[in-house]
């Protein structure tokens, strides 16, 4: 399976420039590749991940940069703060909504929360309505891996979004409930350890199981393979 990964595109809020954009880190690319879901030619992938980009390089991607969904996150709220933008928050617990909530506005004056959904206990067509009747800017969505890409795939085309990007967890960091790795270690790319030692029993099976998985399916099997792609 070739996944065609781009540059993180620059974002430009136009209503002509509809843009779906979803991170590409081994957990998710390993979901889409079992589940063999076709990857709508206008959803821009963009790899993250110290496992993928360290694959990249290895097959002489070196143009690449490397990307961190988590900063790229808190990068684009400054970038909609300075541009008075409305955002809609989907996924996670109520709890952590109202907290993320909290948090955003106080750091972020300009934002304009217009809505949030919660993600454990909702009917896609209610949600869609209930988006499009706000009309977001950026429509963040943190359901998961598996779940949000999925759902994104079925109904992005149906979203009145300029934007809609999948989160995976920063809805916990964002409300407060998690905390990153120390910058020394993000800065030595191993964020991945101070996660998989602070959240062992969630994430055992993802770093022990399938990253090994995902490097034998890229570099013996050649079943995942890359195209690259700039904007």
């Amino acid at each position: 399976m070739i996944f065609s990964l781009k540059y993180f595109p620059k974002i430009e809020f136009s209503k002509n420039q509809k843009k779906t954009i979803i991170y590409a880190d081994f957990n998710v690319l390993l979901y889409l590749f079992k589940n063999n879901l076709k990857i709508p030619s206008s959803i821009i992938l963009y790899p993250d991940s110290t496992l993928v980009n360290f694959s990249l390089r290895i097959l002489n991607r070196n143009n690449l940069y490397r990307y961190v969904s988590t900063d790229i996150q808190n990068s684009l709220l400054t970038q909609i703060d300075t541009q008075s933008k409305k955002v809609f928050f989907f996924g996670d617990s109520s709890e952590v909504l109202m907290k993320l909530i909290s948090n955003v506005q106080n750091e972020f004056k300009r934002i304009n929360v217009v809505g949030t959904q919660n993600g454990y206990y909702f009917k896609t067509d209610k949600v869609i309505e209930k988006i499009n009747n706000l009309s977001p800017d950026v429509l963040f969505i943190g359901l998961g891996i598996g779940i949000q890409e999925k759902w994104i795939f079925e109904n992005y085309n149906k979203i009145n979004a300029n934007v809609i990007l999948s989160v995976g967890g920063w809805f916990q960091y964002l409300a407060g409930c998690k905390l990153r790795a120390p910058k020394l270690m993000r800065k030595y790319h191993l964020e991945w350890l101070h996660k998989f030692l602070n959240e062992f029993n969630r994430i055992w099976k993802r770093y022990l199981i399938d990253a090994p998985e995902f490097l034998i399916r890229v570099f013996v099997t050649k079943q995942i393979k890359f195209k690259i792609n700039s904007e």
